[in-house]
C-alpha cells in the first residue's frame, strides 16, 4: 500500500468527474458551484505534478501528514474557528472538518464534546457530497447527540444539504462564546 504524506484538495468549477486522470487515492465530493478532487500523494512534488494538467482550478489546499494548526494563543485558536466556519459557509466541509479535529483533541473536557459535534456536522456534509444521503442523515443526528448540551435547539434541527445557515449561525455564535483559554 502507498504511504501518502500529502493530500491536496483541487477545487473547480468543472463538476465532470471523468476528466481526471486515474489515481488510487481520488474521492470526489460535489458542493452546489463546485468539484472538490481529494488527492493523496507520498510527496509534494508528485502531488504538483498530477494537478499541473488540471486546466480549471479554481483552489487548491494542500495538508501535510501529522500538520496541526497552531492553537498556542487566543488569538490563534480564534483564527482558526474563524477560518473553520469560513470554510463551512463556502461548503468546503472537508477543510473545516480538518480544522475542527484539531480543537476536539487540543481540549481535555466538555469544550471537546462541542467540537466533536461540529466535526460530526462536517462529515454528515462531506458524506452528502459524496452521495451518501443515509450515512450523511445518521452522522447528523449523531452531531446533535454532541451539540444539544450546548445549544439545547440543536435537538430540533433537520438534516438538509448544505447545511442550513440558520444552525451556522447558531454554531459559530456558541463556538465564539467558548472560553478558549
Amino acid at each position: 500500500m502507498l504511504e501518502w504524506n500529502v493530500r491536496i484538495l483541487l477545487f473547480t468549477s468543472n463538476l465532470d468527474e471523468g476528466r481526471f486522470r486515474p489515481n488510487k487515492f481520488r474521492i470526489f465530493r460535489k458542493g452546489s458551484e463546485f468539484l472538490e478532487v481529494d488527492l493523496r500523494f507520498s510527496n509534494l512534488d508528485s502531488g504538483l505534478e498530477y494537478v499541473s494538467g488540471v486546466l480549471d482550478v479554481v483552489e487548491l489546499c494542500i495538508f501535510n501528514r501529522g500538520e496541526s494548526i497552531p492553537l498556542n494563543s487566543l488569538e490563534e485558536k480564534m483564527n482558526g474557528i474563524n477560518e473553520g466556519f469560513f470554510a463551512i459557509s463556502e461548503e468546503k466541509y472537508w477543510i473545516a472538518h480538518e480544522i475542527f479535529e484539531d480543537y476536539w483533541k487540543y481540549y481535555k473536557d466538555n469544550r471537546s464534546k462541542f467540537f466533536h459535534g461540529i466535526v460530526l456536522m462536517c462529515v454528515s456534509m462531506v458524506h452528502a457530497q459524496m452521495s451518501h444521503p443515509t450515512n450523511a442523515a445518521r452522522i447528523f443526528e449523531d452531531s446533535k447527540h454532541y451539540l444539544t448540551p450546548f445549544i439545547e435547539e440543536a435537538i430540533g434541527w433537520n438534516f438538509s444539504y448544505p447545511l442550513n445557515k440558520s444552525i451556522l449561525e447558531v454554531v459559530m455564535e456558541r463556538a465564539t462564546s467558548l472560553p478558549l483559554v
